[in-house]
């Protein structure tokens, strides 16, 4: 695909242009890519996509265009660019065609999660491609609806090989959305290229001076050249008139084009008004509005013929500013009748959300009738997943009703809905239209509800626990279950916060909790989920010996239900609206609960319940389109994975939620590239990890953070043999109250460090902590610990014992690295008891295992120990396997068990045509040629790996 030099259209874009031909030739060589280009307004945008349309003649060109307008209109901008291949839908897998279907309203359904939307449109947009290449071209993204925005900058980020491209034209300054995508600023143009520019539309000669102020105040804007000179003799640019300074450059742009607009006779600047504020550019659409308003058609074509609007198959404005200038250009009574004209010309039946805003828009005070319209439509647009869309449709509706108490229950669904859509201080705005005299306590629990989740949401995390639990308190009589929700909302936000939080902490939400009495009926799940925070209360006031039988029982029964396919649902119908649950999941589902549960089974230190919890987790999340809570079960998963030595899923998962945790805004907190950098004895990459997280963490007041923390590098500095500093590391963790679900990590670290630092007393403290949790828990992995810890500080007489109790706890659990640690340990004493061949035995187990697990640190020191005992260790030879990328290796291991491709794509976010991209890389580095030779190779070059 070749592209064409610039033309006189693109004067001095040379550089833009051969960007974009790259991107157009990349695609008829079956690779992807995507591309940004950032620029003012006026900057020529819109031209640079129009040559990119002409470069691409052998592609299928799918276009859309942000609209300010319909910026609320959650999938408008996404429908415009896919509905030319919606016709291939039935191609995609049934989860993904649904949740693109309800996006669309092609379909009923629940509310599709943003996620499941974004893997369906890339593969909407891969099933185009795999006939003839696809050139996806969005103009004025900033203007994208929140909803598409988000789904086509996830498509962006996951393309590789699938002959998509993708441009998006954004004005300057660019928000978040576009981050991590590659981009291209377009800059004014040379100086020279601005002077032919201008010579081009300047009759007559022009003074040298005149036209190099034009030239230097246009700071090489091709359409501020080209707009303010239009229609000026020398005579009146020289002099300056009408062309004082505003505030930028862009309302200058704009104010030349309101100026235009009121020279137009009034007919015209009426017709051109109607065509502003109808969003989508359907010429019969606007006719009929003109025709209720007395506007001929022919009135429109002064605009036309001065070039600021176009008529054809769709109506388009010259630049996005001819749009704003019209509606700026009339009054706004004349707004009011163009949006009345537009809502009687629009379908009921087939749009009635365009409808009921235009009504909403020629309103003038309170008006029940378009107030309900706008509800219904806020509902409609909840059901296609447009969270932002319905928040917007609820507040405008609960402004425009006159009755007092039924306007305050639509603005606190408005504020509900509007916190579910990011919008903080506007859903604090709209509690205040809410009077709470004239709501029941429900609804004004419910309005403390929306308040704690903001407060926990913008200090973050200090103050969260405090309104939460007042929440909670309020919840209890009128709904049992999200007042639990709410509590273990309250909790976990504790235990992050730690000693960081501010009035409400630990201790208080373990008094809250314990006194909490919520109203039935409750799922089951919901009630092993109450003993759990009851027995998470209780570690808190009393102590592991007094909670544990109760976190046991509770445990056993959520283990079971994860365990179980069944589903389960309340005893009897619950609220229809659950104050902000409407976005979670169902009431009776499992998967809220699953964080509590995973934290119990680390209280606990039972492996097998922490296993099967994060994996169950992470499968309903996906499998249940429950994306938000995905990051979260995904951290678990990970850290699981770290602990029990399966380190390639674990890297994959890691690598896979890092993108997940930066489009949906959750805490940085969770990611795992420091968790996988202290495993690997990597201490230069962790303390990069650490030191770029740390300032964020500090301001969001996570407390716990810094405990893991400690835990870390006490890790490491014990890998890497460092004692001393592996002691100093756990002292801020010393004695802490608050190392809920951590501590059974942290004191084996300290106890190792303090004995091997040649300070034995200050294992005491610890290895006393570490005994009680292992008789309360009475797990293998806590007795295994315990008994490795108790080993170190034991004399010769006892030490023995110890280390064979370890081993043998140990090996009956998953945790292949701290059954590592006790060889590695044992093995270390049996050689300073001069018991040399049975410490190699250990050593050499030790030193397999952490070979295997990627615990490179703990390998070098188990490698250390046994050329101490006179046996010399290799490193092993790299294989085929190694070469692999750690998304490589899951994807082949995925296949070999059997995966098709679109199965692995839809588990890893991929496109089926990345996936076999991916899997003739993996084909060609491990000398295979099918999928059968897969497990047989793999198995071969590295057994852990299936």
């Amino acid at each position: 695909m070749e592209h064409r030099t610039p033309g006189p259209s693109l004067l001095g874009r040379r550089r833009e242009c051969e960007a974009i031909g790259r991107v157009v030739a990349s695609l008829g060589g079956g690779q992807s890519r995507a591309l940004v280009l950032r620029a003012e307004a006026g900057a020529g945008k819109s031209a640079l996509l129009d040559y990119a349309a002409e470069c691409a003649a052998a592609c299928q060109v799918l276009r859309a265009t942000g609209v300010q307008s319909e910026m609320e209109l959650a999938y408008a901008g996404l429908h415009q660019l896919c509905a030319p291949v919606l016709d291939r839908l039935d191609a995609l897998p049934e989860p993904q065609a649904a949740a693109l279907g309800v996006a669309f309203g092609l379909r009923g359904g629940d509310v599709p999660d943003r996620f499941l939307v974004g893997l369906a449109v890339l593969g909407l947009l891969a099933e185009a491609a795999a006939s003839r290449p696809v050139l996806c071209l969005i103009d004025d993204a900033q203007w994208l609806d929140r909803a598409s925005a988000q789904v086509l900058t996830f498509v962006a980020r996951r393309l590789v090989a699938e002959s998509v491209g993708l441009l998006f034209a954004v004005r300057e300054p660019v928000g978040d959305d576009f981050t991590g995508i590659e981009d291209l600023v377009v800059e004014g143009l040379e100086p020279a290229d601005a002077r032919l520019l201008l010579e081009s539309v300047i009759s007559g000669p022009i003074d040298p001076d005149i036209r190099e102020r034009l030239i230097g105040e246009a700071r090489g804007n091709p359409l501020a050249l080209l707009v303010l000179s239009r229609g000026r003799g020398t005579v009146e640019i020289a002099g300056g008139y009408g062309m004082t300074s505003p505030p930028s450059l862009t309302s200058r742009i704009e104010d030349s084009f309101v100026n235009r607009i009121r020279t137009l006779p009034p007919e015209a600047r009426s017709a051109l008004l109607v065509a502003a504020v109808e969003p989508i550019g359907d010429p019969a659409l606007i006719q009929r509005a003109a025709d209720a308003l007395g506007i001929e058609a022919e009135a429109i074509t002064p605009a036309i013929e001065d070039e600021l609007i176009e008529f054809g198959a769709r109506v388009r404005f010259r630049h996005p500013l001819v749009r704003s200038a019209a509606v700026r250009a009339s009054p706004v009574g004349a707004r009011r009748a163009a949006h009345r004209a537009l809502a009687a010309a629009t379908d009921p039946s087939s749009d009635p959300d365009r409808r009921a805003w235009h009504l909403a828009e020629a309103a003038i005070g309170f008006d029940e009738a378009v107030a309900a319209e706008l509800v219904r439509s806020a509902r409609r647009a909840q059901a296609r997943g447009g969270v932002a869309a319905g928040a917007t449709f609820h507040a405008r509706g609960a402004e425009l009703t006159p009755d007092a108490g039924l306007r305050s229950r639509r603005a606190l669904m408005a504020a509900e809905d509007t916190y579910r859509a990011g919008a903080m201080n506007e859903a604090l705005r709209l509690l205040d239209l809410a009077n709470p005299a004239l709501l029941d306590e429900h609804q004004r629990a419910r309005i403390e509800l929306v308040r704690a989740h903001v407060a926990s949401s913008t200090t973050r995390g200090r103050d969260a626990a405090a309104g939460l639990v007042a929440a909670a308190r309020l919840l209890e009589r009128h709904d049992g279950e999200t007042a639990l929700a709410t509590y273990a909302d309250a909790m976990i936000a504790a235990i992050s916060a730690g000693t960081h939080a501010e009035a409400v902490g630990l201790p208080e939400v373990a008094v809250a909790v314990l006194a909490a009495d919520p109203a039935p009926p409750l799922s089951v799940p919901a009630l092993a989920a109450a003993d759990a925070l009851r027995g998470l209360a209780m570690l808190i006031t009393d102590g592991y010996t007094a909670a544990a039988p109760v976190l046991r029982d509770a445990l056993a029964r959520l283990v079971t239900l994860a365990a179980s396919d069944e589903p389960t649902v309340p005893t009897a119908d619950p609220d229809p609206r659950r104050g902000l649950g409407e976005d979670a999941a169902p009431p009776g589902s499992l998967l809220q609960w699953l964080p509590i549960a995973c934290a119990v089974a680390r209280v606990l230190l039972d492996d097998d319940a922490y296993d099967v919890l994060a994996l169950r987790a992470v499968r309903i999340s996906r499998s249940q389109g429950a994306f938000s809570q995905l990051p979260l079960v995904m951290a678990e998963r990970t850290s699981v994975l770290l602990l029990s030595g399966r380190t390639d899923e674990a890297m994959s998962i890691a690598q896979e939620l890092q993108p997940i945790i930066e489009a949906t805004g959750m805490p940085t907190s969770m990611t795992r590239s420091g968790w996988l950098a202290t495993f690997r004895g990597d201490e230069s990459v962790k303390a990069e990890v650490t030191e770029r997280l740390r300032p964020e963490i500090l301001e969001r007041g996570e407390g716990q953070w810094f405990i893991t923390v400690a835990w870390q590098d006490a890790l490491l500095y014990n890998s890497l043999g460092r004692y001393p500093e592996a002691l100093a590391a756990t002292e801020p963790a010393a004695g802490h109250p608050y190392d809920i679900g951590l501590a059974g990590w942290i004191l084996p670290e300290r106890v190792e460090a303090a004995v091997r630092a040649g300070a034995p007393e200050r294992a005491a403290e610890p290895l006393a902590r570490l005994e009680e949790l292992a008789a309360a828990s009475g797990t293998h992995w806590a007795r295994g610990l315990a008994a490795r810890a108790a080993a170190l500080v034991a004399d010769d007489n006892t030490a023995e014992g110890r280390y064979l109790e370890a081993v043998a706890c140990l090996r009956r659990t998953r945790i292949r690295t701290a059954l590592g640690r006790a060889h590695l340990l044992y093995g270390e004493w049996l050689r300073r008891q001069n018991r040399r061949v049975e410490s190699r035995e250990h050593l050499r187990l030790a030193h397999e295992i952490f070979v295997d697990t990627g615990s490179d640190g703990f390998a070098e020191r188990a490698r250390r120990e046994l050329a101490a005992t006179g046996e010399v260790v290799h490193k092993p030879a790299s294989g085929p396997v190694d070469e692999l990328t750690a998304q490589e290796r899951q994807i082949a291991v995925l296949a070999a068990a059997g995966s098709t491709n679109p199965e692995i794509g839809e588990q890893l976010f991929l496109s089926p045509r990345t996936v076999e991209w991916h899997l003739r890389k993996v084909f060609v580095k491990l000398g295979i040629s099918s999928r059968r030779q897969l497990a047989r190779a793999l198995r071969i070059a590295h057994p852990a790996s299936v």
